[in-house]
C-alpha cells in the first residue's frame, strides 16, 4: 500500500484493499462516488487519495451510473406494448441472477455489464424481441437447449409478450461467464455464478502473463502476484477479509 497516503487511516485503507485497490492504477478504475461507498471511506479520505492521484497525473473515473440506467429506463419507455413490459422481466431476471451486474447502453441496446463486459443485451423489434449474448460462441454453445427458439449467430428472437424463462437467461449467462474465464489472449475474467468477479489478469499465448487479482465470494481481496510467461514473478501478497495483509512471498 506504499502508493497510497498514510493519512487516509486504517479503516480506508483496509476497505480500498478490500475491495481489490492496491495501487493507483486500480483507483483510478473508480469514480469518487463509488469510492465513497465503501464502509469505512470518508470524504477526507477520498480528497487525499483525490491528490495523490492528480499528483501521479491520474484521475478518477466518471460515476456513470445513473446516467446509464437513465438511457435503459428511456429505450424501455420507448419501446411499444407488449415489447416494454417484456422487457423490463427480463431486465429485472438479468439483474436477480447478475447482482453484481449494472445496467448498460451497447450496440443501441440495453444490456448488463460486468466490469463494463456486456454479458446479456436484449432488444425491442418489430415482431419479436431478441436476446444477445453478444458472442457468437455463447449462442452456439446453447446447442439443442434453444430448439425451442429462432436463433440467429448471436442472438435468440422470443415472442414480443412472452419474456425469456428465468432457465434459458440463467443458461445463457452462465454460458457467456464460462467464456470471459476461458480467454487465452487478451484479459480474462473469472466469475462465481452470480456474477461477483473472482479472478481477473492477462493471458497471453494461453499462459497467464502480468498482473492477477482474486477475490472470495464476497468480493474481498484475496491474492495478488504477477506472472512471467506463466511462472509466478515478483512479490505476492495475500490478505484476509478484512483486508488487512496476511501473508507476502517473493519468487
Amino acid at each position: 500500500m506504499a502508493e497510497f497516503p498514510p493519512n487516509i487511516g486504517s479503516p480506508a485503507t483496509r476497505a480500498i484493499t478490500r475491495a481489490g485497490i492496491v495501487s493507483l492504477t486500480d483507483l483510478a478504475g473508480w469514480s469518487e462516488a463509488e469510492l465513497g461507498e465503501l464502509h469505512g471511506v470518508g470524504p477526507k479520505a477520498v480528497a487525499i487519495l483525490g491528490d495523490a492521484l492528480d499528483e501521479a497525473g491520474k484521475a478518477f473515473a466518471t460515476d456513470t451510473r445513473a446516467s446509464d440506467t437513465a438511457e435503459v429506463d428511456a429505450y424501455l419507455d420507448a419501446a411499444p406494448s407488449p415489447q416494454r413490459e417484456t422487457l423490463r422481466t427480463v431486465r429485472a431476471t438479468l439483474l436477480e441472477l447478475l447482482p453484481h451486474g449494472r445496467d448498460a447502453m451497447s450496440y443501441s441496446m440495453p444490456a448488463v455489464q460486468l466490469d463494463g463486459i456486456s454479458v446479456a443485451g436484449y432488444s425491442a423489434n418489430k415482431n419479436h424481441c431478441g436476446y444477445y449474448a453478444h458472442s457468437g460462441s455463447t449462442t452456439q454453445a446453447a446447442g439443442e437447449r434453444l430448439d425451442a427458439y429462432v436463433t440467429t449467430r448471436s442472438g435468440i428472437h422470443f415472442d414480443v409478450d412472452t419474456p425469456l424463462p428465468k432457465s434459458v437467461l440463467r443458461l445463457m449467462v452462465s454460458l457467456k461467464l464460462a467464456e470471459l474465464g476461458a480467454v487465452d489472449r487478451g484479459i480474462r475474467s473469472e466469475y462465481y455464478p452470480d456474477g461477483q468477479l473472482k479472478a481477473q489478469g492477462r493471458m497471453k499465448d494461453g499462459k497467464p502473463s502480468g498482473r492477477w487479482k482474486w477475490f472470495d465470494k464476497d468480493g474481498s481481496l484475496e491474492r495478488v502476484g504477477a506472472f512471467r510467461v506463466g511462472e509466478r514473478t515478483g512479490t505476492w501478497t495475500s490478505y484476509d477479509s478484512d483486508g488487512n495483509l496476511t501473508d507476502t512471498t517473493t519468487y
